[in-house]
């Protein structure tokens, strides 16, 4: 009886181990403009992450129509980027700045994001910088398209943004979370889900929801699937939206450089636990990764889902996989290995 009572405390204890670690906390702060306070995107996203057993915390400055350059001069700005060691903090550039020619942006957008992004790393370097990209307006840039006729139209205006928070993300070795390519792809697949508001430019609720659904897996490297929050949206709505969701951000990790560049995780090819006589190459690869050792071994992606399983062997076929970030598991007979690396 006490061997039984023994068994059932053990698996007690392991079980809630195991549902404690599958649950997050998040401390986040958004430094925005109204595309982040209309609806309450950072809310929307808590809520999201509350239904999935996850803790968002977060903070907010979201002036209307703020820039980088604003956010760099704004005390309030400052003062929330170094009120506590935020796990992520989360940057939108005023809606129409990062669409303008590539120079314009080199000379007046860029060293902002650069600026901000050092002060986010110098109070914690242990912070993620977050750059959330915008959508284009539904019939694109009316007010500047004299002066740039590519922001002429919502596809124009929209490759010019994802091109923008592209640059800021690699320059500052960031993370770009794709709101606006999942925007893309709705109006492409369905365009009659309106997700612009009556001025064709801010957000809807369905276009909120759709933006937090990508905030919800770009933070918590976690799907969104099934997630039983609806935010008042149509359950049909609701699964579509997160299903867009989920494919955009997870068609390309790599791109979006989501599990990247973490500063305080493992950042390139080396051991996640501590046995470093494995050894595997090249990384980058592009189809078949090489270990010294004969292994068997099991592919993660960055979100925990197991890609790939093998037989002992010192060649593995990764062709299959789609470009991005992953964890491999080498295990040979006295040793286990674990090694990020990136499939182009």
């Amino acid at each position: 009886m006490i061997r039984l009572l023994s068994f059932v405390l053990f698996i007690f204890i392991f079980i809630s181990h195991s549902v404690a670690q599958q649950h997050k906390t998040l401390k986040v702060l958004f430094l925005g403009n109204s595309y982040t306070y209309v609806n309450n995107l950072p809310q929307l996203i808590k809520d999201i992450a509350l239904a999935n057993g996850d803790t968002l915390v977060f903070d907010s400055n979201c002036p209307g129509g703020h820039t980088f350059n604003n956010h760099f001069n704004n005390a309030t700005s400052l003062s929330k980027i170094n009120a506590q060691a935020w796990d992520c903090v989360i940057l939108q550039a005023q809606s129409q700045e990062p669409s303008f020619s590539p120079g314009q942006v080199a000379a007046q957008t860029l060293p902002y994001a650069i600026k901000l992004d050092s002060l986010i790393k110098n109070n914690n370097n242990c912070s993620e910088t977050v750059f959330y990209e915008t959508w284009g307006r539904k019939n694109g840039d009316a007010s500047n398209c004299g002066s740039y006729p590519p922001i002429c139209t919502y596809l124009g205006m929209q490759d010019r943004l994802r091109a923008s928070y592209k640059l800021f993300a690699d320059t500052t070795k960031s993370v770009m979370a794709p709101a606006g390519e999942a925007w893309r792809k709705s109006i492409a697949q369905n365009p009659t889900l309106e997700l612009y508001s009556s001025d064709q430019s801010h957000p809807s609720l369905e276009g909120s929801y759709l933006t937090a659904c990508v905030f919800y897996e770009t933070l918590f490297h976690k799907s969104v699937l099934s997630n039983t929050y609806t935010a008042g949206v149509s359950s049909i709505n609701v699964s579509f939206l997160q299903q867009i969701a989920h494919d955009v951000v997870n068609d390309s990790l790599l791109t979006w450089n989501i599990g990247k560049y973490n500063p305080c995780v493992t950042t390139s090819v080396s051991s996640i636990s501590s046995n470093k006589n494995i050894t595997l190459y090249p990384n980058p690869a592009q189809n078949v990764l090489f270990s010294n050792t004969n292994s068997t071994f099991k592919i993660y992606d960055v979100l925990g889902n197991l890609c790939l399983l093998g037989n002992k062997s010192n060649t593995i076929n990764i062709e299959s996989l789609k470009s991005g970030i992953y964890f491999i598991e080498l295990s040979s007979l006295d040793s286990t290995r674990k090694i990020r690396f990136v499939k182009e």
